[in-house]
């Protein structure tokens, strides 16, 4: 109630500046791009007069600057903006009159890094032969989303799954029906740079870029993912971060909310020189997360550097590094513990630590005027230490009213096996060998060298563009799990016993790939249809040696062919599109046994198949005065599915269909009248099936035959409705309603729960969702954000569990979605 008052006064305050507050000698405007109208943040405007009277500003957000206090006279106007031509004016200003200056900046000659992956700012994307959108950064400011999958949400036919609570490091979306846990089946990059700890042995999503930084997002979804891999068969997430400002500047956002959430970042650049350009970004990131004992603590920084060596040559590097320390847990809740406390999490020694360091340089160069030739370079560090005390289960009433238990309640195994009686996951467990909690102890190191050139050229007489390149890859891979005596150990060991008569209680599997890559798309401009044929093959080597089995090595090598074909056509002024394309997740009997998913599938070492997979979709997309849309139906036959969900693997090689309909629609109604909303929808209609598969059933004793069922955690329906408005120049607000349908856990479309939280379905939900941004001035804006602003109580996932497995160790249970957070917060830019 305190945090409610505080948010009205404030609001009220806001008012006052917003409705009552004016500049008598103001001058004001909007820098845009000339091709597209979308607005450039951080473009410097300059105003110089002969007699030294000089102001600038900077755009915020939306384009916009503000300059105020101007003295009559003569002045030059100058806009720049790093890549584009400046914009240079006369102007006369006289006394006590309001100007309004735009500006539209043209592309320059000289380069700019390749960060984007399908929004280049010489070309509108709305011509790119496949699905695609892009959130770009008046939406991800307005929205202010706590974590990044908070907002691939707003992307029709992405569902995301609730799994670590406000920090949102690790996230789980699905692509078009795909399994969601950990992302494993998308490929997700940064500025076009692969971030996945390894992408062959271990794609599976353990850090995640904090939204504070990110300032676009691009996803395809399409038959264009053949030049990215190797994972093809969902799509490609690239977040976008913005190029080094070429003047001195910077901003500072703090924000503080519910839950004990608190965030500050800070970015400071442009104080090099006409070819140099550095900046440094920081970010501190707190919170009590949404359950008891989830604390998290997140240090995030980047510098960047931009090196403008010639009109014709660019050179970006990027060095970024983060550390997150969190109580992050497995252990979820039981069926009973979710009805009568879904914050209940008694597990204070679990903890999850995380370093990783990247570092990119990426060097642009236009060799001619019809080739653009772009290399780059990157390597990665990343480890994780995650310790997790063993669970048990426990009747309810041996919880008192401060939740304290005692350990010798435990309910023995040949109790809990009935699925009726009420019980209560907690710590204090303990393994075959008496210990009490266990270290996941993971370390990557990644390097990769990439080599790619755009040509244009003639074809046949046709006009053509040429996508063509490279990459060299290496990855390494140490996977140790240790056991610990305390709670509280974080540290461990590998056996017990006499090294000559060692019991082995640990693991230790180290994994190394060295894989090459290509890929040619040519896209050929007939009369009235562009045709794009692409092809891309993988070869790549992989090597495990497991140090506990005798050193036992293994060895395999891998190839394959991707071929695609799209097309895209305008027709009274709608751009049609349309293609087919192979997907493909590479093969990894390490990525089985890592995260549980292969206790069924006879372990052949690295004598795994491929997933495949076809995947066609058609559509159209369009844009007036009125409206923006993109409406895409899409088919994907799935070969060879292997991994059946946590702890379960198909006997047989599956087969799966996944079709639907998705659709982006954004209508421009303030453009009939301020005073009506504009209005979003977006809506993803999905129908999934297996068409054969077999696995041990969870409920009777013979091998369940899955065909005909859907996937999990592919609803039919979702739907999300935005309404954004313009209360004045300086006031924004946006509403969103998101709805998600009944989504089944587990493949065997188990629909009854059990007592401990680990299957049944996920009933539908509804989110109400709040944003505000209100500018004070050019500099200065306050914002308000509320996630789930009704506290919907619901259940987010059971993404770590697996319905045959009922020991408390092994099945997490049910985690509770996102609850209500509310956050006020305020920016500056200088």
């Amino acid at each position: 109630m305190q945090l409610l008052k505080t948010v009205i006064i404030l609001i009220l305050i806001l008012s006052y500046y917003v409705y009552g507050v004016s500049s008598k000698s103001v001058i004001n405007g909007t820098i845009v791009k000339n091709d597209s109208n979308l607005p450039l943040r951080g473009a410097n405007v300059l105003f110089e007069s002969e007699t030294g009277n000089n102001y600038g500003a900077s755009t915020d957000d939306n384009g916009f600057y503000s300059v105020s206090g101007v003295s009559a006279g003569d002045y030059t106007i100058k806009i720049s903006f790093i890549g584009f031509e400046d914009y240079k004016e006369s102007i006369i200003i006289e006394e006590g009159k309001k100007y309004k200056i735009d500006a539209a900046l043209t592309i320059q000659p000289i380069l700019m890094a390749k960060l984007e992956i399908i929004s280049k700012l010489d070309k509108s994307y709305d011509d790119l032969p496949g699905a695609a959108t892009v959130l770009d950064m008046q939406t991800l400011r307005l929205v202010n989303p706590i974590g990044t999958q908070e907002m691939l949400e707003y992307i029709p036919g992405i569902n995301g799954f609730a799994d670590d609570g406000v920090g949102n490091s690790r996230i789980s979306i699905g692509i078009r029906g795909l399994n969601p846990r950990r992302s494993s089946r998308t490929l997700i990059l940064e500025d076009g740079v692969p971030i996945q700890p390894a992408l062959y042995v271990y794609p599976n999503m353990y850090y995640n870029p904090p939204s504070d930084r990110i300032d676009q997002i691009e996803v395809i979804k399409g038959s264009s993912s053949i030049l990215y891999g190797p994972h093809t068969m969902g799509g490609v997430i690239n977040y976008f971060t913005r190029r080094p400002r070429d003047l001195f500047g910077g901003s500072f956002k703090f924000t503080g909310g519910q839950n004990g959430y608190t965030s500050l970042f800070t970015e400071i650049g442009g104080w090099g020189s006409d070819k140099i350009n550095p900046e440094i970004q920081f970010l501190l990131k707190r919170g009590d997360g949404f359950r008891q004992n989830n604390e998290f603590e997140q240090i995030n920084t980047t510098l960047k550097i931009n090196y403008n060596q010639s009109p014709t040559k660019n050179l970006y590097f990027k060095a970024n590094f983060n550390f997150e320390n969190s109580n992050a847990t497995y252990t979820g809740l039981t069926e009973y513990s979710f009805y009568n406390d879904p914050k209940f999490n008694p597990k204070e020694d679990d903890n999850f630590r995380v370093y990783r360091t990247a570092l990119d340089l990426i060097q642009t160069e236009q060799v001619n005027t019809d080739i653009i030739k772009n290399t780059t370079i990157f390597i990665s560090f990343f480890d994780r230490r995650w310790w997790r005390e063993y669970d048990m289960f426990i009747r309810p009433g041996s919880l008192n009213n401060k939740n304290e238990y005692d350990e010798n309640d435990e309910v023995p195994s040949n109790d809990y096996i009935n699925d009726y009686i009420d019980l209560v996951r907690v710590g204090g467990g303990t393994s075959e060998y008496g210990f009490k909690n266990f270290g996941i102890l993971r370390t990557f190191y990644v390097a990769g060298l990439e080599r790619s050139y755009n040509i244009k050229h003639d074809l046949f007489n046709y006009s053509s563009n040429m996508d063509v390149g490279w990459r060299v890859y290496w990855e390494r891979f140490i996977d140790d799990r240790k056991e610990g005596e305390e709670p509280e150990s974080r540290d461990g060991v590998y056996y017990i016993g006499d090294i000559d008569s060692a019991t082995i209680v640990g693991k230790s599997q180290h994994y190394e790939t060295m894989a090459f890559s290509g890929f040619i798309s040519e896209s050929i401009e007939f009369e009235k249809i562009m045709i794009r044929p692409g092809l891309r093959f993988e070869i790549f080597e992989q090597e495990r040696i497991d140090r506990l089995q005798g050193s036992i090595y293994l060895d395999k090598t891998e190839y394959v062919i991707l071929p695609g074909l799209a097309f895209t056509s305008s027709l009274f002024g709608i751009n049609l599109f349309g293609g087919i394309h192979r997907g493909y997740t590479p093969p990894s009997s390490g990525a089985l046994n890592i995260v549980n998913f292969g206790e069924n599938y006879k372990d052949g070492g690295l004598d795994v198949e491929p997933e495949m997979s076809w995947n066609k979709e058609i559509g159209f997309r369009g844009v007036s005065r009125l409206m923006e849309y993109e409406v895409a139906a899409f088919h994907i036959n799935i070969e060879n599915l292997i991994a059946a969900g946590r702890g379960t693997a198909f006997l047989n090689l599956g087969t799966v269909t996944t079709m639907g309909l998705e659709t982006r629609t954004h209508f421009f109604l303030s453009n009939i009248s301020a005073i009506i909303p504009d209005l979003n929808i977006i809506y993803c209609l999905l129908n999934t099936r297996i068409d054969e598969g077999e696995i041990p059933s969870a409920i009777y004793t013979v091998n369940a035959d899955l065909n005909g069922n859907v996937l999990p955690y592919s609803p039919r329906h979702t739907l999300t409705l935005g309404l954004e408005t313009r209360l004045s120049d300086k006031a924004h607000i946006r509403c969103d309603v998101k709805y998600v349908d009944k989504v089944f856990t587990d493949f065997e479309n188990i629909e009854f729960p059990m007592n401990k939280g680990i299957r049944g379905t996920i009933d539908s939900y509804t989110i109400l969702n709040l944003s505000a941004n209100i500018s004070i001035s050019s500099r200065l804006n306050i914002f308000l954000s509320g996630k789930n602003v009704t506290d919907e109580i619901y259940i987010g996932s059971r993404l770590h569990s697996n319905p045959r497995q009922k020991q408390p160790e092994i099945s997490s249970g049910i985690l509770p979605g996102p609850r209500r957070q509310i956050n006020v917060g305020i920016g500056y830019s200088f």
